[in-house]
This record gives C-alpha cells, structure tokens and sequence, in this order.
C-alpha cells in the first residue's frame, strides 16, 4: 500500500519528506537574496521558496489524490479571474508566509516562545529534510537554516492559534445549537439528456413518479414499526431512482427543502407525514425521527465554537495585515508555478519495504531532467517529540525496510 509523505504540524511541527520527494531539473536559486519584507522583517529566498514548493507539492498530491487535477495540467490552467493557478496559488502562499511571520512577531503578546526542546527538534527535523531531498534544496536554493526557519514558522502558527482564541464566546444555547434528525426518500422531477442538458419530466412521468412515492409511503406504514422501517431499502425496491438518507438539520441550514421543514413542524418523533411532499423539482417522503436530537445539537454546538474561534483569530491576524505593508522583491518575483517545474510529494510504497516517487516528479523545461533520491542504506531516520498540543514525528525514506 501506498503511504503520503506529507508536510504535517502537530504539537511542534513536522516535516516529513520521503527521498526524492521532490525532483526536478532547472538551474539552483540564490537562496541568500530577500525575497519578501514583511513589516520591516525580512525573509530570504531559501526559506520562501521552500515554502512555496513544499505548499505546491502537497496541494498536487491533494488534488491528484481527489481526482480534481492531473500531473502536469494544473498550475498553467487559467482561473475565473484570468490568471493561472500557479500565480493564484503563489499569491495566496504569499498571504500565509505573510501570516506566519506577522504570528512570531506578535508571539511575545501571547507569551508564546519556542523552547529549547522544540528547537532542537526543529533541528533535527531538517536535517532530515536536507538528507532526504539534499539535490532538490539546491535547485530551489534552501539551506538547512532556511529550512528550520520556515519549520520555525510553522511552529509558531500551530501554538499561537489557542491563546488567540483563549477569548472567544464559548457559550452556546440549545435554541441556538438545535438540530433535528429526519428520514427521507426523494426523486427528482427533472431529468438529463446525454449532453447534461437537465429539464422537467412530463406530466405523465411526474404522474408515475407520484405514484410510486405513494407506494413507498403505504409500505412504509404498514411496516412492522413505521418509526424503525428500513426507508431507503424499501423505496429501491420500488424504484433505483430514489435517494434515501438520514439528515440532521438547524434553522440556519437552507440545505433542506422549505416544504419539508413545514411538514416536520408539525409530526411527532418517530411519526412519518401521510402523504407526497412536494418540493422544489422534488417529491419527498419524511419522517421525524427526533424533533431535538441531543447528540447532533452537542456536534452543532461544538462546530459554532470552531466558527467563532477561527473568526477571532482570522480578524486579529486581518487586523495586523491591513496595518502592515509586504514588499515583493525581485528574487520572489521571479519564481513561477507552473507544470513545468511541478513539485511532488513522494509516496513510500510499505508493501515492499522499498520507496518511490509518484509520478508527477518535478520536470523543467530543459532537455534532460534529473531527480534527487538521497537514499540510506541503513534505514529510516526519524525524529519525534511532543509538547503539550500533541506528539509528532519526521522520518526520512530509506533503500531498505523500515
């Protein structure tokens, strides 16, 4: 089976790159050069550039993995707005390297530090880095030091998040909070041609469609316990057009059709509406099955929390950005993201013990490539550690079995 290499952060963060996890060809950077000045602070090349193509690599690992890209047509695809992928993507990684610098600056009025402990793994994790990927660090012009920076960096946005936070309203009501659970079967009065053209169905079908919506309903109450029958098992039988599902739902939530929120004002738990509800290009048939669900109104009021936590600390962080100026040189001018020079992340096959690269490896634009595998004979290298958010750990790929 295949296992993701990947650029984790949990408790101090962890870098995990497998050899050859990034490859490419192309002349080396001058990782020594300014690349951006953040509120007077600034950040070299090395350490940007190891940011920006660690950040490419993971999100083409994502996308490949979802099936929403594919290697090598990706960054130069254009967006809604004009640009390609590759300068959205770089601007917005701009906007989080920006982010991060501004999260140490403040680290002080949050009495937040690194520890020696945490430097020491930071240390330890990029040489690791270095070890693993020594031929790609060149080409994009990181150092060791730049890359304990960028580790630095991400540590700090993982442990100031919480005292940012610390004042967020944490009180949540019932009322505000209250989900209710239904069951539900449905089909469509629409329909697809082979172009995806949709349209309306005919009288006749939508006829025939209400008909079997009244067949499922009269199985349904005539079942054993209406309250427990087994929905979606019984509208397939009918007819595989239907779709059956379990639905939690708030007032906020505008998923839910607004025929049948009315419907289920006014039904008892465990009851099912005799009759075809009529929605939007849709006939449902519903059942409560409780008015106020305790477990999913515990899940509800947890995820306001989360919203309200990530709005705080999303307007502090807005607030020191509106006050400060990033200043682009040209160094980070003139780094591109494109298919051209793409990035990966590798992917350790542990069925044979052995590791290799995916294949969307970096590829450049001259006529031969070359790739990094800084393999070790001897064996994974592995650091971990542990700080009061959590554990982590960063392993270097090796030639033989771990």
């Amino acid at each position: 089976m295949k296992k993701a290499k990947a650029f984790a952060v949990c408790g101090i963060l962890s870098l995990t790159l497998a050899a050859a996890g990034l490859a490419g060809c192309g002349g080396s950077v001058d990782g020594t050069a300014t690349a951006l000045v953040i509120n007077g602070e600034e950040v070299n090349t090395g350490t940007a550039n190891f940011i920006l193509r660690y950040e490419q690599a993971e999100t083409m690992y994502m996308m490949t993995s979802y099936g929403l890209a594919s290697a090598g047509s990706m960054w130069d695809s254009p967006t809604s707005s004009g640009v390609t992928y590759g300068s959205q993507f770089k601007d917005s990684t701009k906007e989080s390297i920006a982010e991060m610098v501004l999260l140490r600056q403040h680290a002080s009025e949050y009495n937040v530090t690194i520890s020696d402990d945490e430097k020491a793994k930071i240390d330890s994790t990029a040489q690791s880095v270095v070890d693993g990927n020594g031929d790609a660090l060149k080409r994009i012009g990181a150092t060791k030091e730049d890359v304990a920076d960028a580790l630095e960096l991400y540590t700090y946005k993982i442990k100031m998040k919480a005292p940012m936070v610390e004042d967020t309203d944490r009180e949540v009501s019932d009322e505000e909070a209250a989900q209710t659970r239904i069951t539900y079967a449905r089909i469509a009065l629409t329909q697809s041609d082979d172009s995806g053209n949709v349209s309306d169905v005919s009288d006749e079908e939508k006829a025939s469609r209400k008909e079997k919506c009244e067949e499922v309903l009269k199985q349904v109450q005539e079942s054993e316990d209406p309250a427990t029958a087994d929905i979606s098992t019984i509208a397939k039988a009918v007819d595989e057009k239907f779709v059956s599902t379990g639905y939690n739902y708030g007032s906020d939530d505008t998923a839910i059709d607004d025929a049948v929120k009315e419907v289920v004002k006014n039904l008892s738990d465990g009851e099912v509406y005799d009759g075809v509800i009529e929605g939007e290009n849709t006939y449902y048939i519903v059942r409560l099955d409780k008015m106020f669900d305790e477990d999913a109104t515990e899940t509800k009021k947890k995820s306001i929390i989360s919203d309200r936590e990530n709005e705080n600390y999303n307007n502090k962080v807005q607030e020191w950005k509106d006050a400060i100026t990033v200043d682009e040189k040209t160094p980070w001018k003139d780094l591109t993201v494109t298919d051209k020079d793409s990035y990966t992340v590798k992917a350790e096959d542990t069925s044979s013990g052995s590791s290799s690269t995916s294949s969307g490896s970096l590829t450049g634009s001259s006529s031969a490539s070359s790739s990094s595998t800084g393999s070790s004979s001897s064996g994974s290298n592995s650091t971990s550690g542990s700080t009061s958010a959590g554990s982590s750990s960063s392993a270097g790929s090796s030639s033989s079995a771990s």
